[in-house]
């Protein structure tokens, strides 16, 4: 297992990154690393960087900011990111190291040091066993920050990608002195804006083949107050029903103009990443995405999607 710590002893300065739109498995890596770092790192100046907060961001600080000289001095460290167009912040490419840490299917070899684990559940997962390994000091701020990650990325333990081991992360973080019942309530804890979506994603679903999907458009998340990283991670609204094999949402993206989507995928059982790769989307085997479709795009993937069953 990667020893993080002996990779950046020669370094003053780290830089953290994670991937653009962040969830809470990047955000959770992320401010895990950097917390871990600065207990066990205390002469070391650590940043956590990146500009595009994503959905989770209420659950953690905020992001640092740094200078392009500082960060040319730094190790970089790459969290739950599996491509570099991905990287938020590219300024990673000035620092004198690069170390990607990822759970995601390779799709850029990158980085100075690579360690990847693709039947990790999380990217959490896989920094809770590694500092759980290092017998060093883990906060409960550290702990807390992963075990977020660690119940976002698995869906509350209930995915394919849920292992023994991801069961051991979770309770080596709980024993750090985790309030798990204060933090569940913080995550599935909802708005009155984000209860009224929700209804309005099941209204709008279409089920073709035990394939469930809802196309959102921005005029639709706006009246409630969503923008679009909040709305896009509403596909939970279709799980849990016994004929949905596969579902997906649809999110209108307006950073590609009118009329483009993105999309969440989410399988039960069969393997749909391979459908994703198709659609210039990638992600892990049961849980996947897609950007900038049109209609007729999701029209086929639906199709295509369908045609596993």
């Amino acid at each position: 297992m990667l020893d993080i710590l002996n990779e950046v002893k020669d370094f003053e300065i780290i830089t953290i990154y994670r991937h653009t739109g962040a969830d809470a498995d990047a955000l959770g890596s992320q401010f895990g690393m950097k917390y871990f770092l600065e207990s066990n790192c205390p002469d070391k100046k650590i940043y956590a960087l990146g500009d595009d907060v994503g959905s989770a961001a209420d659950m953690f600080p905020t992001r640092d900011q740094l200078d392009d000289i500082s960060i040319a001095k730094s190790c970089a460290i790459i969290l739950d990111t599996g491509n570099t167009e991905r990287i938020d912040d590219q300024r990673y490419k000035m620092a004198k190291k690069v170390i990607k840490i990822d759970h995601h299917i390779e799709v850029d070899a990158y980085g100075d040091v690579s360690y990847v684990d693709t039947k990790a559940a999380a990217a959490c997962e896989i920094l809770a066993l590694m500092f759980e390994n290092s017998k060093k000091v883990v906060s409960t701020a550290c702990a807390r920050a992963l075990y977020i990650g660690l119940l976002a990325d698995s869906i509350n333990f209930t995915t394919t990608s849920t292992t023994a081991r991801t069961l051991q992360a979770a309770a080596y973080l709980v024993s750090c002195g985790l309030d798990v019942n204060k933090i569940s309530q913080e995550r599935m804890g909802m708005s009155e804006n984000d209860f009224f979506y929700i209804n309005e994603i099941r209204s709008s679903v279409t089920v073709d083949r035990h394939v469930a999907y809802a196309i959102m458009d921005a005029s639709t998340y706006e009246k409630y107050g969503l923008d679009y990283n909040l709305a896009k991670e509403k596909v939970f609204a279709m799980a849990n029903v016994k004929e949905f094999e596969i579902y997906c949402l649809f999110t209108e993206d307006k950073s590609y103009g009118e009329g483009y989507y993105n999309g969440s995928l989410r399988s039960k059982n069969v393997a749909i990443n391979e459908i994703a790769n198709d659609y210039g989307g990638g992600g892990h085997a049961n849980a996947c995405g897609v950007k900038k479709l049109t209609k007729e795009d999701i029209s086929r993937l639906v199709n295509d999607l369908a045609n596993l069953l």
